[in-house]
């Protein structure tokens, strides 16, 4: 029996990213797309959406095409990292 993977809420996964997590657009089998706050946990569509529309958070223009992003960052913790 297959262990249910924990969701994170927003609250939460906004708390791991201030941490230095960062959000991840995933596959979980070929034809799924998922995101993750790693470390941390799943999050829903609907939470990745609001997480990407907060002005503290960028993309990290690291997609397979050009000007596409697949991870997205609080601009606090790059701005710390740089």
């Amino acid at each position: 029996m297959a262990v249910p993977q924990r969701t994170l809420t927003l609250r939460l996964a906004l708390e791991y990213m201030r941490e230095g997590a960062r959000l991840i657009h995933m596959h979980r089998k070929a034809s799924e797309l998922c995101w993750f706050v790693t470390p941390g946990g799943a999050v829903t569509d609907k939470t990745a959406e609001e997480i990407k529309r907060r002005p503290d958070v960028v993309g990290q223009k690291d997609g397979l095409f050009p000007g596409h992003d697949q991870t997205w960052r609080v601009l606090a913790f790059v701005a710390r990292a740089a």
